[in-house]
């Protein structure tokens, strides 16, 4: 664990203030979700909860079951990191940190094509240059993570409609 330095008091009510700079390097906006946890003697740590990550087994049998039907290599991130892929990629791309470019585009909600050699930096040191076709996953109106679904040369409508139905799935399964 780092020591960042800075000191905070906890007022009346129990609260803390995490730092702009500390909130701004691990991406926590305002509403995300913490998870705490203890060593049970002095050590308080936060992670961001992460609801795609606590479906995990039934994320790579989805994104498995994706590509056998589709053929294409998917990819499904969290708020955070990628968490499943299937297809040709390499599986050591899970556990990746998301771009922030990426995490930028998630924020904006809507599907979003990029064409063959547009290129978008999906995860650090991961750039992807041929077609994809990502769309934010969303619960309860917060973005989760995303779909994506990559092309060799082109998008097509049936790549749309998956990447839209599989965003669309996976948040309504959330939501339950």
């Amino acid at each position: 664990m780092k020591a960042t330095g800075v000191v905070r008091r906890i007022d009346d009510l129990g609260r803390i203030v995490i730092p702009k700079e500390i909130r701004r390097n691990l991406r926590i906006r305002e509403g995300d979700s913490l998870e705490i946890f203890t060593d049970g003697h002095s050590s308080i740590t936060f992670r961001k909860y992460s609801p795609v990550e606590s479906i995990n087994d039934f994320i790579f049998q989805y994104v498995e079951a994706l590509n056998a039907s589709s053929k294409k290599d998917i990819i499904i991130t969290d708020t955070e990191k990628i968490v499943a892929v299937a297809g040709t990629l390499k599986k050591d791309l899970i556990g990746k940190k998301i771009s922030l470019r990426l995490d930028d585009l998630m924020q904006k909600r809507t599907l979003q094509v990029f064409e063959k050699g547009e290129g978008l930096e999906i995860a650090d040191k991961f750039e992807y240059k041929n077609s994809l076709v990502m769309k934010p996953i969303t619960v309860y109106g917060d973005v989760t993570g995303c779909v994506i679904i990559l092309g060799d040369n082109r998008i097509d409508e049936v790549d749309k409609a998956l990447v839209e139905t599989s965003a669309t799935f996976l948040g309504k399964y959330l939501e339950s």
